[in-house]
């Protein structure tokens, strides 16, 4: 009976470590090592959730924490359901992943093939802020909110053939307030780095000016400005009177300030 109570025990333990594996879960830190962020979250992609001989869809639906609904719909859009408010809505569309082939832990942890696993091993909710009246839009997240995330799989029809079970909430990031950055010492903040860059600019034309202008004034050739001198040559007639007779003497420079009265 011992035995029998501990086979018992240990197929409970087995079932639901199988069913907590079933639901999707935060990406490696090694692979993301930003994650969650303020807007995103990243989520390993359901590798051997679902084994079917035909071809089946994943979707991941996206909800708020807070929603008082649950209920899987295709068809439901991150306009339509507030992003996650009022119920789930579908963030990304993929084909099944193989099984047979799924990312090994030395290529999860190689850094030389991050990129090629990123694609293969990772779905990152809330990456798309370009997507406009689309069904499936995967628009960026906010920030300091609880999500949780479900893989639901889709035959053709498309009928619910089989779905994961709900993840714990996932907590997005607190962006910090830009008053409660410390600027003091060394730091700056960013009206002060753009009047920096605006300053620095100026100097660099008026730096550029002055050069221009020495270089100017150094290629100038110089011009003899000695002013010339000139002899007035001017003079002043005074007219006489000679009886009934008058006439007109020439004084030279010498007798021009002379009184005549004198």
């Amino acid at each position: 009976m011992g035995k029998c109570t501990y086979l018992l025990l240990f197929a409970w333990l087995l079932q639901n470590n199988l069913a907590v594996a079933l639901v999707p879960l935060l990406a490696s830190s090694n692979i993301c090592k930003f994650n969650p962020t303020q807007t995103t979250i990243a989520l390993e992609k359901p590798y051997c959730f679902y084994i079917s001989p035909t071809s089946v869809t994943a979707y991941l639906y996206v909800v708020r924490n807070d929603a008082t609904n649950t209920n899987l719909s295709p068809i439901n859009s991150f306009d339509a359901t507030k992003g996650g408010a009022t119920a789930p809505y579908v963030a990304a569309i993929f084909s099944n992943p193989n099984c047979t082939n799924p990312p090994t832990t030395s290529q999860i942890y190689d850094l030389s093939q991050v990129q090629s696993t990123l694609n293969n091993y990772v779905v990152r909710v809330g990456n798309d802020d370009n997507c406009f009246n689309m069904n499936t839009c995967n628009k960026p997240l906010q920030s300091n909110t609880a999500y949780r995330f479900i893989y639901a799989f889709y035959d053709s029809t498309p009928s619910l053939v089989f779905r994961s079970d709900w993840s714990p909430p996932i907590y997005t990031k607190q962006g910090k307030d830009s008053g409660s950055i410390d600027t003091w010492p060394g730091r700056r903040s960013g009206g002060m780095i753009v009047i920096t860059s605006i300053l620095s600019v100026l100097t660099f034309f008026v730096l550029a000016g002055l050069v221009a202008a020495i270089i100017t004034n150094l290629m100038t050739p110089s011009v003899n400005m000695e002013p010339s001198q000139h002899e007035s040559r001017t003079s002043h007639t005074v007219p006489h009177k000679t009886g009934d007779v008058e006439y007109a003497t020439a004084l030279d420079p010498s007798e021009r300030y002379v009184n005549p009265q004198a």
